[in-house]
């Protein structure tokens, strides 16, 4: 994927906001309803303990 912004930019910028703009780039949803419900699944999902993590990593290692 090329940069069409330097790097400077991407300094100031939140979180959030980088990836608000990445999201957009892969053309999601453009309807701002549909993204805060995306956004707002993603900051709201359950962490992971280390033994899920581990059992995700194997599972996606294998062909």
């Amino acid at each position: 994927m090329k940069r069409t912004k330097p790097i400077s930019d991407d300094r100031s910028k939140s979180q959030r906001e980088k990836f608000e703009e990445a999201a957009r780039e892969l053309k999601t949803d453009q309807s701002d309803a549909a993204f805060e419900a995306v956004v707002n699944k993603i900051a709201h999902a359950p962490k992971l303990t280390q033994e899920q993590i581990k059992k995700f990593v194997k599972a996606k290692s294998k062909p």
